[in-house]
């Protein structure tokens, strides 16, 4: 333990923050040594901005004084859950400064020269690192909601080619951040409208799953219909998706593909990797976000009820952890994979 790796958390008191926080407590590859929170909370601690929450964490990361955003920052890793705004700027500039930064922000997924990482399914997208103009380098996690989405198509695309997508997403309380939506408006109710997130899902799988080139990312070219929903799940984001597939192949192959994914060979090793990326489901009312959204600690996403589609070819339902798969553990997961690949900044 003594020989971990120091990392700075950004937004550290927002919900991904104290998420990401409580996930690095007693990590065998990294040690928490700073944090920011918002400008108000500059000079307090963890335990007086964060209240309750802090009685889950060490005494030495309860006491870590929050520190300004633009403050001198010594960690070579910033992992960060900023809102997109000041991401949008304050990424950057601490990628030119040296540090290397895994980001939870949408503000740059889509950058050419940026890596939006799911190890499991495209960690040779990390190559892309080597060509930023930066002294340090900086990568992204995807969408909380598209992390289940691609986790579950890559199998597919991978088998016999993706070609189109529908899908309704069924997405948890938590993530909208804090406060979040008045419970009043989730009581007897489902809001069919999320700000920016049907884009997301839109976009970001074709990233995910394209090919590396020498001028960036070519993106597989499948179009994907989303629509996103709030519901009054506390964690766990479900979709149910539709898709049709090159070749029009049986449930039976498309069963087996799902069932026998194991995803790269570069994350065997790294700590917060589950051990199943994604797991079929066999009962029929399965997967729930409160039965399943813990599989593998959060991480591992589940699959369940595929079956013939009457007007694409398959269909069937994904559920992923949007705190940890989709956020928190989808950044730290990040950040192994690059450490195990030597990918750091230089603090």
């Amino acid at each position: 333990m003594g020989d971990r790796v120091d990392v700075g958390v950004l937004g550290a008191t927002g919900t991904v923050g104290q998420r990401l926080i409580q996930l690095l407590e007693n990590h065998p590859w990294f040690r928490l040594a700073e944090v920011c929170g918002s400008e108000a909370s500059a000079g307090k601690t963890l335990a007086e901005r964060i209240g309750a929450g802090a009685d889950r964490l060490s005494s030495a990361t309860a006491g870590l004084q929050l520190q300004a955003l633009d403050g001198p920052w010594t960690s070579s890793i910033l992992l960060s859950a900023l809102p997109s705004g000041p991401a949008q700027k304050s990424e950057v500039e601490l990628a030119e400064a040296g540090h290397l930064v895994v980001s939870n922000a949408s503000s740059h997924r889509m950058g050419e020269l940026v890596p939006l990482l799911i190890p499991e399914v495209n960690s040779s997208h990390l190559d892309l690192v080597a060509r930023q103009p930066w002294k340090g380098a900086l990568v992204t996690n995807p969408n909380c909601a598209a992390v289940g989405l691609v986790v579950a198509l890559a199998p597919l695309h991978e088998a016999f080619g993706v070609a189109s997508v529908v899908t309704t997403s069924f997405q948890a309380i938590s993530g909208a951040g804090v406060p979040g939506p008045p419970a009043s408006s989730l009581v007897d109710n489902v809001i069919p409208f999320i700000g920016g997130e049907e884009q997301k899902l839109t976009c970001e799988p074709q990233k995910i799953l394209g090919t590396v080139t020498p001028d960036g990312v070519e993106p597989a070219t499948f179009p994907v219909s989303a629509s996103c929903t709030r519901v009054a799940v506390l964690d766990g984001h479900l979709l149910a998706v539709s898709v049709a597939l090159t070749g029009r192949p049986s449930i039976e192959d498309v069963t087996a593909a799902l069932e026998e994914y194991r995803g790269s060979d570069a994350c065997r090793d790294l700590p917060s990797a589950p051990e199943r990326v994604l797991q079929v489901l066999a009962a029929e009312d399965r997967p729930q976000p409160r039965l399943d959204r813990d599989l593998g600690q959060g991480m591992t996403v589940s699959v369940g009820r595929i079956r013939p589609c009457e007007v694409l070819d398959s269909k069937f339902f994904v559920l992923s952890h949007n705190l940890v798969r989709g956020a928190a553990g989808a950044a730290l997961l990040n950040a192994e994979l690059c450490h195990a690949q030597g990918v750091l900044g230089s603090g």
